[in-house]
């Protein structure tokens, strides 16, 4: 598979445990391709804008460089700038009302770091086989 085909993936969290965890679980799928992370929004911003990636993983709680600047911020600014990109938001705050306010604001999956990790590379896999039936039928 060719670079270009691969589903690029970008990681937005403040945990080196949880960053380190999930690039395991990506660099072993056939094709999907982990282009770096970022643990606070201004570092994701240039990161999303030099590599282009087509799926962010993505937590609420960020590092605070800037305030407010927390991972909903972040989630809504790339949903008006990038509407074809899937976000999955990976967080702690598995409540209803943080479901609720971050499937609202345009996030494609919802997952909680607890229980939910191993489903990462299933739903990268969906994204990347969705995407390529996308190419195909084009």
């Amino acid at each position: 598979m060719k670079t270009s085909d691969k589903l690029k993936v970008v990681i937005v969290d403040d945990s080196k445990m949880i960053t380190e965890r999930l690039e395991e679980l990506i660099n072993g799928l056939e094709g999907v391709e982990y282009v770096g992370c970022a643990r606070n929004v201004p570092r994701a911003m240039f990161l999303i804008n030099q590599e282009n990636p087509d799926a962010i993983i993505l937590d609420i709680n960020l590092d605070a460089e800037l305030p407010n600047a927390n991972g909903l911020f972040l989630l809504i600014t790339l949903r008006k700038k990038h509407p074809d990109m899937k976000i999955l938001m990976l967080t702690n705050h598995s409540e209803p009302q943080y479901k609720s306010v971050c499937l609202e604001n345009g996030a494609d999956y919802f997952l909680d770091k607890s229980h939910d990790l191993f489903k990462i590379p299933e739903t990268l896999m969906k994204i990347q086989k969705e995407r390529y039936k996308v190419s195909i039928a084009s």
